[in-house]
């Protein structure tokens, strides 16, 4: 099948989602408020916004980057049916990212998310989006961008676990960027909960583990939160970016997700966004 071929075809797969997700709308149109969808509440009333969680002001990193996160972020495309991450170098000590991609040169469209693994909100959007977004990776109509970060240190007692959960994020995706969607589904199945001290690092190697990752570089990579100081200047980047604020509060939270490079505002369904973007 040619580019264009497969191109068009993503196409018609879209637009046969945006119309499955309006016949779903109007079932449950009895359980509307205010003409908002109940999937458009469900991830707005649980975003978190960053007041301070900040570890620095700086946006720079004294130590390496990981491989394969030159933006900050891991890349997922699709190749023959199978999802696959796009590598890169590391990023250098106190050297800038590579821009995020707003856009695709086949026309797919690009999806950038800023996560926290440590965070409910991401948790639910995960549980509600992510199948479709993998769907929509392997047919070659999205390009997937996920920005692990760390925000929610303080809502769990000190133990410093939103940062560690960002840096296991970082271990996998420099060693075992294949397995770093499978991963992140255990980070998020087996979240803990706010208000309690996190997970000890023994916990989160398993979950790694559980995901596929049983490298002992890993491991270690773990134990010693090798990429902490980037954990905490990408955050901080993240934070600081007054295009990735949410237009309607002004400030940053996660989950905040990008179509094409554009803040998705939540006023309609991301599927049907995404739908509108590949036109």
């Amino acid at each position: 099948m040619s580019k264009n071929a497969r191109r068009e075809a993503a196409r018609q797969a879209a637009r046969a989602r945006q119309e499955q997700e309006r016949r779903r709308q109007r079932r449950n149109r009895w359980f509307l408020q205010g003409g908002i969808g109940l999937a458009v509440i469900a991830v707005a009333v649980v975003v978190v916004v960053v007041v301070s969680n900040m570890n620095s002001s700086s946006g720079t990193t004294t130590a390496a980057g990981p491989k394969n996160m030159a933006s900050d972020g891991i890349t997922f495309t699709g190749e023959s049916g199978k999802i696959v991450a796009t590598p890169t170098d590391s990023l250098a000590p106190k050297a800038t990212p590579s821009p995020a991609a707003t856009s695709a040169s086949d026309g797919a469209v690009v999806v950038t998310t800023y996560i926290d693994w440590s965070c409910p909100s991401c948790k639910a959007f995960e549980a509600q989006y992510s199948s479709e977004l993998q769907s929509q990776v392997r047919d070659g109509s999205v390009v997937l961008d996920i920005h692990p970060i760390a925000i929610l240190d303080r809502n769990y007692r000190n133990s410093r676990y939103s940062s560690r959960a960002a840096n296991a994020a970082a271990c996998v995706a420099n060693t075992a960027p294949k397995d770093f969607l499978a991963v992140q589904t255990q980070f998020y199945d087996n979240q803990p909960e706010e208000g309690t001290d996190g997970l000890t690092d023994a916990k989160i190697k398993s979950l790694v583990k559980a995901g596929g990752v049983s490298s002992a570089k890993v491991a270690d990579c773990i134990d010693s939160e090798k990429y902490g100081s980037w954990v905490t200047a990408a955050t901080n980047r993240a934070v600081g970016n007054e295009a990735l604020q949410n237009p309607a509060t002004g400030s940053f939270g996660t989950p905040t997700v990008l179509i094409d490079g554009k803040v998705w505002d939540q006023k309609s369904s991301l599927t049907s966004a995404i739908a509108a973007a590949a036109k």
